[in-house]
């Protein structure tokens, strides 16, 4: 049976900048990316051309309920090893940005893989829905658990990273994102990821630079403008979990620490 590539994951919550991070990290390594290959889009076709498995494993995932069992887990092993012989590479980085699984179903089923959880600000995530008037993919409500969810791997996760990291110093954040996943941080690798980050802005998955009018690496629209409604900032910052959590990370609890309503 051909040899399964040793996966390297990140996990994060939805605007939360796992995109530019995986795919920068990815042109430092010359690696393919994973993006989402559980689903639920078919991505085939361009401009991501998985292989066909990819249809199976996201049917396969949806009948499971969205988790693994053995059977995803096959099919998965499939997508990644046929993903990697197609970009002759020795192996893949798997961005999940979803609460569906996380690296504890990872570790059960592989645990030779290596996974790293990214956290951004909820609020600033949240936001970033909000400003682009995406209102409905919180489903009418604050999200909150769906980011408990996400936190917790991240508080019970010694490799964690922040969005911010990247912001502030990009070859410090790459160089803590590839030995966490078990590889050497080359002066190479971290240049290749440094000028990706540097030169690209992702609007979502694998849009890039000018894909979305007004937005560039230095000037993102979630920091520009604010629009989550004060409900909302409430109760993340009334939030024991929440607190604890932005407590570990250096981000503010206090409400006159974030901007207020953008006309």
């Amino acid at each position: 049976m051909p040899i399964s590539p040793q996966v390297c994951w990140l996990f994060s919550p939805i605007r939360s900048g796992s995109s530019i991070t995986v795919y920068a990290a990815a042109a430092g390594l010359g690696w393919p990316v994973a993006d989402e290959v559980f689903g639920p889009w078919d991505r085939t076709g361009t401009p991501y051309g998985y292989p066909r498995s990819h249809l199976d494993l996201i049917r396969a995932f949806k009948a499971a309920g969205e988790h693994l069992n053995r059977d995803v887990a096959d099919l998965a092993e499939r997508v990644f090893r046929e993903m990697a012989a197609q970009a002759r590479a020795p192996s893949v980085l798997c961005k999940h940005p979803h609460a569906s699984i996380g690296p504890e179903d990872v570790s059960g089923f592989w645990p030779e893989h290596r996974a790293v959880v990214l956290l951004r600000n909820p609020l600033f995530a949240l936001n970033s829905l909000f400003v682009r008037k995406w209102d409905a993919a919180t489903g009418g409500g604050s999200m909150i658990g769906y980011f408990s969810t996400i936190a917790r791997r991240w508080l019970a996760d010694p490799n964690r990273l922040v969005y911010d990291a990247m912001q502030q110093d990009p070859a410090g954040f790459f160089a803590r994102l590839y030995e966490a996943w078990g590889l050497e941080a080359t002066p190479d690798r971290l240049a290749g990821a440094s000028s990706y980050r540097a030169a690209h802005y992702h609007h979502s998955s694998k849009s890039e630079a000018g894909g979305e009018a007004g937005d560039a690496p230095g000037s993102v629209r979630s920091e520009r403008a604010w629009a989550v409604p004060e409900a909302i900032v409430a109760e993340y910052l009334a939030d024991p979990l929440m607190r604890e959590v932005f407590a570990a990370a250096g981000w503010p609890t206090e409400r006159d620490r974030y901007p207020r309503p953008t006309a």
